[in-house]
């Protein structure tokens, strides 16, 4: 029987990627499990060169958005993270439901709606009542209740205000407009197929770039051509 090769994991070095790690059951059972995956999260992404821009942790998932300088920084980031976690609660590789998933976004037009989405992600997934309430995700940081060092800051995000009170300000205007619940659904089908979210010309690019399709495929069987007729 003949084994199929497992496709590559999506990586474009520069590029911010949104990374979704599933779990098979609760990651976090008290807060110490939360604090320590996020100082492992701050350490580990210096040493493998890798910015983080925000995180959600989810009891049974975890979201990132992140730029890596390379696809192996990426790779290493997340393997040293989902083994932490699995040797904390002391189960192994079965801690975690498959690989991890990611999807490319483009900066100009991807990076505030995704923010967002991973700042409200307790909300939006029924784990809290008020996103503002959830304690493990960066929501505090880009609303300036809480500064976290080593969290790096999208361009569009500074070109909110040219104070960090005004930056702070429009971000909660974003958060109050339901930006996140309108593009949460596309961020989340772009993950679970390790695709792209951007205009055509950057899908392109990136395509040009990894030699693999980013677009969403059509569902049902392709539509026979004049020749198969």
């Amino acid at each position: 029987m003949r084994v199929m090769a497992r496709q590559a994991r999506l990586c474009l070095p520069g590029q911010a990627h949104l990374v979704l790690q599933p779990a098979c059951s609760a990651v976090f059972l008290e807060p110490a499990d939360y604090q320590d995956y996020l100082q492992r999260l701050g350490s580990t992404a210096a040493r493998c060169h890798v910015q983080v821009h925000g995180y959600a942790l989810l009891p049974e998932a975890v979201w990132l958005l992140l730029t890596p300088d390379d696809c192996a920084g990426l790779s290493s980031l997340m393997q040293t993270l989902a083994r932490c976690a699995s040797r904390r609660r002391g189960l192994g590789a079965g801690l975690w439901r498959g690989r991890y998933r990611s999807a490319l976004l483009q900066q100009s037009s991807w990076l505030l709606p995704a923010l967002c989405a991973l700042d409200q992600a307790a909300q939006l997934g029924g784990v809290s009542v008020d996103a503002a309430s959830w304690p493990w995700s960066s929501l505090a940081h880009h609303t300036g209740r809480q500064s976290c060092a080593w969290l790096r800051e999208v361009p569009p995000y500074w070109d909110l205000g040219n104070t960090p009170y005004a930056r702070e300000a429009a971000y909660a205007a974003l958060l109050a407009a339901d930006v996140a619940a309108r593009h949460w659904p596309q961020l989340q089908r772009a993950v679970q197929s390790s695709g792209a979210l951007g205009d055509d010309a950057y899908i392109d690019w990136a395509e040009q770039q990894l030699g693999r399709p980013l677009r969403p495929r059509r569902r049902g069987r392709p539509r026979a051509g004049r020749e198969d007729l």
